[in-house]
């Protein structure tokens, strides 16, 4: 009877102590009905747990909703969230807004300090980015929504050959028809100048017993392209102008002996002729942070049997790698949003 006594006191102790130090729950006020079959959700769901119907958000459980960063197909057509400024000057939760992303706070520091629209998340749905902007404007970060279709990245620009400048503008030759097209100074907005990377690896392997492979041969080769993109004010289109297949008489006396020099010189003509068009050039600085949105675009393509020596057949295979969709959206975007 004594030591049942003694643990009274301590029991009593036990019972008042709280097992968690904070409500991580849910209160039932805040759950989130489905108006597809009608049960409770948590209000951080974009989608009913049971049905998958979707579900209507509160605004002030918008911050909380992390969503879906399901990786995209090239082919799929996405919804970007772009970064647009800082809200009132405010210092931004750099922190928190890199978790809501899953991105690197490096990266986001990048695209941040760059001054320019760029892209921050790629969605599938226009829901899920329409949330992710509110989130984001709690965070400090003023954003925008632009759709796949809109920046067309499938569409190439038109390819130039020449470029003339005239008193009124510049009139432009296009590589495949010939055709001139003349463009207003007026009508002159953006040059966008940039670089196209491609690599192409080239592997020899042999076959194995159980599915394995063993790599016999490798050889890597890369490339680098100086390219030049022009838009005018009503043609989101716009036009671009390559290392290879272009005239650069039109430069004059500036003309050098290097192709890669006279694309440099060429932009600052054109900048000189028309002074009012925007020149955005920091695609080479910012390119790295751009692939957590906008990834390289990469494939393997298989190349059957191959004589690797006499009387020996391996099989080998090609794996390319390109940005020209990632620069051709990084063009777009910034005419998108002049």
């Amino acid at each position: 009877m004594a030591d049942i006594a003694k643990e009274q006191p301590f029991n009593s102790i036990i019972a008042h102590l709280r097992i968690q130090t904070e409500d991580i729950a849910f209160t039932p006020e805040e759950m989130n009905a489905c108006k597809g079959c009608g049960r409770m959700n948590p209000p951080n769901r974009l989608k009913c747990l049971y049905c998958g119907h979707d579900l209507d958000i509160k605004s002030e459980h918008a911050a909380s909703i992390k969503p879906n960063f399901r990786k995209l197909e090239p082919w799929e057509c996405g919804f970007n969230v772009v970064f647009r400024e800082r809200i009132d000057g405010n210092r931004p939760e750099t922190a928190k807004a890199a978790a809501l992303l899953s991105m690197e706070i490096g990266d986001l520091n990048t695209i941040l300090d760059a001054c320019l629209p760029l892209p921050v998340a790629r969605l599938e749905s226009e829901k899920e980015a329409d949330i992710l902007i509110t989130g984001l404007a709690g965070l400090g970060l003023k954003c925008s929504m632009v759709a796949d279709a809109d920046l067309a990245d499938d569409k190439p620009p038109v390819r130039l050959s020449n470029i003339e400048f005239c008193i009124s503008g510049i009139a432009v030759t296009d590589f495949n028809t010939r055709k001139v097209i003349r463009i207003e100074a007026d009508d002159l907005a953006l040059i966008v100048p940039g670089i196209l990377t491609t690599g192409k690896v080239d592997s020899l392997e042999k076959r194995l017993r159980r599915g394995r492979t063993k790599l016999i041969d490798e050889t890597a080769t890369s490339s680098d392209e100086s390219i030049i993109d022009i838009y005018s004010r009503h043609d989101g289109t716009g036009f671009r102008v390559h290392l290879a297949g272009f005239d650069f008489s039109c430069l004059g006396d500036d003309k050098g002996l290097l192709a890669v020099e006279n694309m440099r010189l060429l932009v600052v003509a054109l900048k000189g002729h028309v002074p009012n068009a925007k020149i955005v050039s920091d695609y080479t600085n910012i390119r790295h942070a751009l692939g957590n949105v906008w990834e390289v675009e990469s494939r393997k393509d298989p190349q059957g049997l191959k004589r690797s020596g006499f009387g020996k057949v391996e099989f080998s295979s090609v794996a390319s790698t390109s940005n020209l969709r990632q620069f051709t959206k990084y063009s777009r975007l910034q005419w998108h949003l002049l």
